[in-house]
């Protein structure tokens, strides 16, 4: 250690850390940011909602620098990061954002993270976070109520979809597989089957890699016209796999899929699964939170039904990423799946038994406070104003589907939930170059995506069904008005003209 690195660890010693800060200090900068985001969220309608030079103009700041041997003030750090991030990013926020399914993240969600940032708990146990870890536990309770879920179930809050989905796999595989599974692997267990539809999210491949049964254990089912999964091809499949000596073990429904927001017919799967005695899961990632409404359809009705579901609150319930939620009707799956013994974390005082510790409810074992902001959206919106925002997305989304039908040039494919499907085609049989064939239709369609995302006024995206490229708009986005969604099949129709 030279002379410079010894006074510097020196002056660290007497309490002048690099990365510490005065409460003043932290004020002033804490201050500047919050008029930043706050004028960023007061005019955020009227900006682009992206920038086409945003990966340019990032690598330009960045640079190909290497790690700094002197740190800057924490102002400096500060504004320059929060100017580019401001000017350049992809605007979720942004009411016409609709690509993907990703909610416009509330204020107070950020203000959450903030605060649970500086607190800083560590959610493995409730020993080392226990206020931190009764607010996770509302928040799970409240959301499985808001789905119609059982309150008593047990859960817990993950990074998002895919992690909660393999999360509650893990647990059915433990359930079905029995306590060998954990000490053997599946070296002695039978090959066992999943059920989904081809419209299931691609987090399964992923699962069933992870947990060691290959992708070949996956058996897709057919779907309806509606892309829903068919229930008799889902019994005929199970019937078969059985002859063939594999072993059913989970079924996986969709509530609401990524491209169309499908929903499978999950009353009719929780009939089958329980005669059959199979694992029932839902993914819920997206729709569930769509059963808060009254008039929510009557197979959302039925989450209660599965016997697990995964959701995300970052989707439509606008919590700031990352924030997903498993839930498992029967709360010992989850422990008898993760627990372990460790003399690592402190044993509670028998005179005041603690519920199970999170680290064994799940994968992880650090475990950061992304309770507090789910809790805080919960608590500000309350039921009333989740019903008000998920309705008002699923009216805007039937809106345009009215006027896409209404709009020459225009063919609808599916909506549900708040999701809309459609193309242009201009209804002609030949173009100056040749007919206009699907194939001719779909790049036209992608020119079209590529313009409206270049152009930046709105950002839709895309889905593939049928052999056919189609543009979707997702409205997860409280922000979203009548105004907005009315202008864009006129767009559509201008960039569609302008290419043939």
């Amino acid at each position: 250690m030279d002379k410079s690195e010894n006074s510097t660890s020196e002056q660290t010693a007497l309490g002048n850390a690099p990365l510490d800060m005065t409460g003043e200090e932290f004020r002033r900068v804490g201050h500047k940011l919050v008029d930043q985001i706050a004028a960023f969220l007061d005019g955020v309608r009227s900006r682009k909602v992206q920038s086409s030079d945003a990966v340019e103009k990032a690598q330009q700041f960045l640079g190909d620098q290497v790690l700094p041997s002197k740190g800057l003030s924490a102002d400096e750090v500060m504004s320059d990061v929060s100017s580019l991030l401001i000017e350049k990013s992809l605007l979720t926020a942004h009411p016409r954002f609709w690509a993907y399914i990703n909610g416009s993240a509330s204020p107070i969600g950020a203000l959450a993270d903030m605060l649970a940032a500086a607190i800083n708990p560590n959610l493995a146990t409730w020993a080392v976070g226990p206020v931190a870890s009764e607010i996770e536990r509302q928040s799970v309770q409240w959301i499985a109520e808001l789905m119609g879920y059982p309150r008593q179930a047990g859960g817990l809050l993950v990074s998002g979809g895919t992690v909660a989905n393999i999360t509650a796999l893990l647990a059915a595989r433990r359930a079905v597989l029995g306590a060998e599974v954990r000490r053997d692997g599946l070296r002695n267990s039978p090959q066992s089957r999943f059920y989904a539809t081809v419209e299931t999210h691609a987090w399964l491949e992923k699962a069933v890699d992870m947990m060691g049964f290959g992708e070949a254990a996956i058996t897709r089912v057919e779907t309806d016209a509606q892309l829903r999964m068919d229930t008799v091809h889902l019994a005929a499949c199970i019937a078969e796999d059985r002859k063939a000596g594999y072993l059913p073990l989970a079924v996986v429904a969709s509530a609401g899929t990524v491209s169309t927001g499908a929903i499978d017919p999950i009353k009719a799967i929780a009939a089958l699964c329980c005669r059959e005695k199979i694992w029932f899961h839902i993914d819920g990632c997206y729709g569930a939170a769509a059963a808060i409404l009254p008039s929510a359809p009557a197979d959302l009705q039925c989450l209660g039904l599965a016997d697990s579901i995964a959701m995300d609150a970052h989707k439509w319930l606008y919590v700031p990423l990352e924030a997903g939620c498993v839930l498992v009707k029967d709360k010992n799956h989850l422990v008898d799946t993760f627990a372990h013994e460790t003399g690592y974390y402190p044993v509670s005082d028998a005179t005041m038994p603690l519920p199970v510790a999170y680290r064994d409810q799940g994968i992880q074992t650090s475990r950061g406070f992304r309770a507090l902001k789910v809790w805080m959206c919960l608590r500000q919106a309350g039921r009333e104003g989740y019903i008000d925002m998920i309705g008002s997305n699923i009216t805007l989304a039937q809106h345009l589907a009215d006027r896409i039908t209404q709009t020459a040039a225009l063919e609808l494919r599916y909506q549900s939930l708040s999701i809309v499907t459609f193309r242009y085609n201009p209804g002609l049989k030949e173009l100056p170059d040749g007919p206009l064939t699907n194939q001719v239709l779909n790049k036209i369609n992608q020119k079209i995506l590529k313009e409206l995302q270049e152009e930046g006024w709105a950002y839709p995206s895309h889905a593939q069904i049928g052999g056919e490229f189609l543009l979707r708009v997702c409205i997860t986005n409280f922000r979203t008005r009548l105004e907005d969604v009315d202008l864009l099949p006129g767009k559509v129709v201008e960039c569609g003209a302008a290419l043939i």
